[in-house]
């Protein structure tokens, strides 16, 4: 019985994390939650159906299911969980370089570091509001805030 409610709650946090990112994916554009929905999208026609949901489920539970007795120990959720993390700052790892190498060559120039370096500069002078050369805890909270409320607001002007 403790299996089954185990299997239960695992399928069950696995359905939620697909339609998490699902949901992100509408508040945030082509971000994260795009790359879900496209592996979502099975046909890539832009669409995702109840089935490719199901299906996409399905093969979440089967890569945790190492062992394929159709149950999820928690050794399993743990090797899951800590490969899709994996997975994804690797991704994250691939975009950031991506971004910082401009013209696309596979390699980062002195160049394009300096660029790079720029643009933490401007956002260094966007936080620290009085400008001396300090960001403090309480400019950090005030940024933080400011970036949660733009997310709020892109979040409802695109639903809203």
């Amino acid at each position: 019985m403790k299996k089954i409610t185990i299997a239960a709650l695992i399928t069950l946090g696995l359905a939620g994390a697909t339609y998490t990112a699902m949901a992100d994916n509408h508040r945030g554009g082509k971000g994260h939650g795009g790359q879900m929905l496209e592996q979502v999208d099975a046909n890539q026609d832009g669409n995702i159906s109840k089935e490719e949901v199901a299906n996409h489920r399905a093969e979440r539970f089967s890569s945790a299911d190492t062992n394929g007795d159709n149950l999820i120990s928690a050794d399993e959720f743990e090797a899951f969980a800590i490969a899709e993390r994996e997975r994804k700052q690797a991704e994250r790892r691939a975009r950031r370089f991506a971004k910082m190498d401009v013209d696309g060559d596979g390699l980062i120039s002195a160049d394009e570091h300096a660029a790079a370096d720029k643009r933490m500069d401007r956002m260094f002078e966007r936080v620290d509001k009085d400008g001396d050369g300090v960001i403090t805890e309480a400019e950090r909270e005030a940024a933080k805030a400011k970036r949660g409320e733009r997310r709020g607001k892109r979040g409802m002007d695109r639903h809203g």
